[in-house]
């Protein structure tokens, strides 16, 4: 647990999983995907490399990178859109880079982005011309990005010394502990749910905050955690798409035919909760097969943690993007994810 008498994402993961009624988890599909992750794993393809956006984010270098990433994946949530013609997108990028590009053309701009100082009392105004897009089409979710801005920068100076660098000295090189107060601190980040009257957590943006110091520092200086394996996959809405794809999820008639509709989910009900939940056990699920795979054909490669996992599908999406638009994915208004 990570917080209070609240599952954590791995605990809310097994046990959605095991009550859940809309959502179903196939271990055909699991060895299936197994057998191409071990394929990949072998040939160094899981590791997480560049992605072509060097572009659009400061260097690990930079002197306030462990700052830049903490505002960045506090505004890291619900870019789609009903209509792919109203699409927000920055310099050509869609969703997640549109966001990447906006803030580092604000920071080569001169704006203080990076400080809490700053973001904290940050105007609508400011904000609707650092995240203003190609189109007319304004970024989803505006006044609540406004809002969570507010949130942590307030938070930040209040508690510590404004900078997100003081939460990573505290959490002593432990992802579990930084995830903790993460979610301890900032409510924004307090990605959870009541199911089947048990309290369960997702924290999708807190742990994609701790995968992506690691990633970005290469598990060094402000990326240093030596428990990172106890992160889970993020469970967001695209993830679940590749899942679905590959048979590890299915889904019942009556949640297919919602999501084909395009019909909202609203955010904590059983049916999203399950999507999001059963995804997070699936990948808990496939990282342990492929565990016994590579014990068993004594394979001379590292199990891969979750977080590389998630970035192998998140990264097979997007390479797949047009395949991938038969499968409906679901949409829910809301700050996590």
């Amino acid at each position: 647990m990570i917080r209070g008498n609240i599952l954590s994402p791995s605990e809310s993961g097994r046990f959605i999983a095991e009550h859940s009624h809309h959502v179903q988890l196939n271990s055909e599909g699991i060895e299936k995907l197994s057998v191409e992750m071990l394929i990949n794993t072998e040939e160094n393809k899981l590791i997480i490399s560049s992605t072509g956006t060097e572009d659009i984010q400061p260097s690990k270098d930079h002197p306030k990178a462990a700052d830049w990433i903490f505002v960045t994946d506090t505004l890291n949530f619900c870019f789609w859109s009903q209509n792919k013609d109203l699409e927000w997108r920055v310099n050509g990028n869609m969703g997640y880079c549109a966001l990447e590009a906006a803030l580092y053309r604000a920071l080569k701009d001169g704006y203080d982005i990076t400080n809490p100082d700053y973001y904290s009392k940050i105007t609508s105004e400011d904000l609707s011309i650092i995240m203003k897009g190609d189109t007319d089409a304004r970024i989803p979710l505006f006044n609540e990005r406004l809002t969570v801005l507010h949130e942590v920068g307030a938070i930040l100076i209040d508690k510590y010394n404004s900078t997100f660098e003081t939460c990573i000295l505290q959490a002593n090189k432990s992802a579990v502990k930084l995830l903790q107060i993460i979610v301890s601190n900032f409510p924004c980040f307090r990605d959870e749910a009541v199911y089947k009257k048990q309290p369960v957590s997702l924290y999708k943006r807190a742990q994609i905050l701790v995968a992506d110091l690691w990633n970005c520092f290469g598990g060094q200086k402000w990326g240093e955690f030596h428990d990172i394996d106890k992160l889970t996959m993020f469970a967001d809405y695209r993830v679940p798409q590749v899942l679905v794809n590959y048979g590890v999820l299915s889904y019942s008639h009556e949640l297919m035919e919602k999501l084909k509709n395009n019909e909202l989910l609203p955010c904590g009900s059983d049916e999203e909760v399950e999507i999001r939940g059963c995804s997070i056990h699936a990948v808990e699920l496939l990282k342990k097969r492929l565990e016994e795979k590579i014990r068993e054909e004594g394979k001379s490669v590292e199990v891969p943690n979750s977080s590389m996992i998630d970035y192998y599908l998140w990264c097979y999406r997007r390479k797949h993007a047009q395949e991938m638009e038969n499968i409906p994915y679901h949409k829910t208004l809301g700050i996590f994810y």
